[in-house]
């Protein structure tokens, strides 16, 4: 089985690559060919990993939306991205057919790349997404009023999308949950216990590649030091960028006995950055998992790789989603469960920020006395179970016939 991996063309964090190469890792395993497609803005940290690439068109660099109070739902955000410019969409949609035809991809899996869901619709190639509850096309309606969504994503893909004898969709989110050929969830229920209700799917909980582990610096060895508490902190980007939590950690723990290791998630060759105290530490990249047994606390944005790795490691999570709705939701549902803090701009304040480190390392010691964390589902999970399911769809040929026709 040839399998066609895409991280988002329009994506800006690691988020598509881990997820992307979760699954690039475990297509080898199970013995099946990897192909994997990325355009510009990734190569660099694909290259420092090792991953062979076939080069696709792309943005040079990858952003945040710039003003992302106004961005709220799928549609919205990619409406703010590479995704807004119909010459590009046409360039990128044009050489993944071509690139797809020629490594004879079977089957396709992608992250939040909406030009290989239509590629894959027009060449008849199965595409396996992963998708939560806020890409649904109803997600957010009531909170923003019933506001129009913003269509100048939806009006570079027009053009393309018309090629196909399909109904013509309405938004992109439509395109992502109606033109796919299987969905997966890539959180648990509960995390993201609405996705079901919308749609037909199947959670198959985290997906997140060993490859970031394997290349990454490990850390100071001896954080945090005896007797005194670790708060884990990871950023991938703005709002609240790692220059931002190292600041407020400074102003709440210097010369305190709390020691802070902050992360950033970019692959920088930046040396680590160590307050004049001590114990407050920023670093350019860590491998995170392997960090959580070590932490009493996490503070992070809300990403939902992130926070599953740390449910499942039963650290106590203080979420800074910002104005982020999709970090917003994830929050909510793991505060309205006990399982984190959803936190907002007042509790970056020094004592607040230590009030809500000191609960938590509490809470991390009652639950390693109870051994409380999120089991793991029985049956094939994460990149295991998406093979799998790639291996039925190749394995169907009157599926494959009947989408060909």
């Amino acid at each position: 089985m040839r399998v066609g991996l895409v991280p988002g063309v329009w994506s800006y964090g690691l988020g598509s690559v881990t997820t992307v190469l979760a699954v690039y890792e475990e297509v080898r395993r199970a013995g099946h060919t990897p192909v994997l497609f990325a355009s510009p803005h990734f190569r660099p940290v694909l290259d420092r990993l090792g991953v062979p690439v076939v080069p696709i068109p792309g943005p040079e660099r990858v952003s945040y939306p710039d003003d992302p109070g106004t961005v709220l739902r799928l549609d919205d955000l990619l409406s703010h991205s590479a995704y807004a410019d119909r010459d590009l969409v046409e360039t990128v949609l044009a050489a993944q057919l071509r690139a797809f035809r020629a490594h004879r991809v079977q089957v396709l899996f992608h992250d939040y790349d909406l030009t290989t869901v239509v590629a894959g619709a027009l060449a008849g190639i199965p595409v396996v997404s992963p998708v939560t509850w806020p890409d649904h096309r109803l997600f957010g309606r009531g909170s923003a009023g019933w506001a129009p969504v913003d269509t100048r994503a939806l009006e570079a893909f027009r053009p393309t999308l018309r090629r196909s004898r399909a109904p013509e969709p309405a938004s992109l989110s439509e395109v992502l949950f109606d033109w796919s050929t299987r969905l997966v969830y890539p959180l648990t229920p509960e995390m993201d216990p609405l996705v079901a209700r919308h749609s037909t799917g199947e959670y198959v909980g985290q997906l997140t590649a060993a490859a970031l582990d394997r290349h990454v610096a490990a850390g100071p060895a001896d954080w945090p030091r005896p007797g005194r508490t670790g708060v884990l902190a990871y950023t991938s980007g703005p709002p609240m960028d790692a220059d931002w939590y190292y600041r407020h950690c400074v102003q709440a723990f210097e010369g305190s006995t709390v020691d802070v290791l902050i992360a950033a998630g970019r692959p920088e060759p930046a040396p680590p950055r160590v307050s004049p105290a001590g114990n407050v530490q920023l670093w350019p990249l860590l491998p995170m998992r392997g960090l959580f047994g070590r932490a009493s606390a996490l503070l992070c944005h809300g990403g939902r790789g992130t926070l599953v790795s740390a449910l499942q490691a039963g650290v106590p999570l203080l979420v800074f989603p910002g104005d982020d709705p999709e970090r917003e939701y994830f929050a909510d549902m793991l505060a309205r469960q006990g399982l984190a803090v959803s936190c907002g701009a007042d509790d970056w304040r020094p004592e607040r920020l230590r009030e809500l480190v000191a609960q938590a390392a509490a809470s991390r010691s009652a639950r390693s006395v109870a051994g409380a964390a999120v089991p793991p589902r029985a049956g094939p999970s994460g990149p295991a179970r998406v093979v799998s399911i790639m291996q039925e769809l190749t394995a169907d040929p009157v599926r494959l016939l009947s989408r060909a026709s």
